[in-house]
């Protein structure tokens, strides 16, 4: 039976893909700062990633595949964090000079941990901590997902074997213990990480036509 969390994941999902964007116009923006442009095509890339995770975990749960739901979900919390890190970016671009702000928005667009020479990629634990104290419960949404998402006991043993102690021996399998708790979890987290996204990515949105307001036209 599917439960009526995730008829609202699927229904944010479904809303991710109605406003997937096709391209972001520089020229269009009408200021002379490069930041709108890369705050922007940060955002939008984002957005490409979160409905592409969102409609997969939806189907993973569908079909009980609570490991794949684990992982796409545990990703999907990530970058509702660093929407909301976006978000936070721009609210206070005030206290950022021009070069702390291009640094910023270079980090999240074209950030890496691979190249030390480039822009360094955001430390997503400290994103997720930074979205938890606004909205207590992040964190430990995110810590239960990476018990599955991590080959921990939740994600191996505790997914696919029974022990039965009589017999001495341990059966394996899909189904073999009841998971309606684990299932509620990822269903609750995928949903919540979909709410988190959903108002990081429209307040953008609301914050952007002061944004430009404020920059050089061209």
């Amino acid at each position: 039976m599917v439960s009526a969390e995730l008829v609202q994941a699927r229904e944010f999902a479904t809303r991710l893909r109605e406003c997937l964007p096709s391209c972001v116009d520089a020229a269009a923006l009408g200021v002379r700062s490069k930041a709108p442009f890369q705050l922007l095509c940060a955002r939008e890339a984002l957005i490409w990633r979160s409905e592409e995770l969102a409609r997969n975990a939806c189907d993973a749960l569908e079909r009980a595949d609570l490991s794949v739901a684990a992982l796409l979900t545990r990703a999907l919390t990530e970058n509702a964090a660093l929407m909301w890190k976006l978000w936070e970016i721009l609210d206070a671009r005030h206290t950022h000079s021009p070069q702390e702000l291009n640094d910023l928005l270079m980090r999240l667009l074209v950030g890496s941990r691979k190249w030390s020479d480039g822009p360094q990629a955001m430390q997503i634990l400290s994103c997720i901590d930074r979205m938890d104290k606004a909205v207590p419960g992040a964190r430990a949404g995110y810590d239960s997902l990476s018990e599955i998402a991590h080959p921990n006991w939740s994600g191996v043993a505790g997914l696919y074997s029974k022990p039965d102690p009589p017999r001495y021996l341990t059966e394996f399998g899909r189904g073999l213990r009841d998971t309606q708790g684990t299932v509620d979890m990822i269903a609750n987290a995928l949903l919540g990480s979909l709410g988190l996204f959903e108002l990081a990515y429209n307040r953008i949105a609301e914050a952007m036509p002061e944004f430009l307001a404020e920059l050089e036209p061209l």
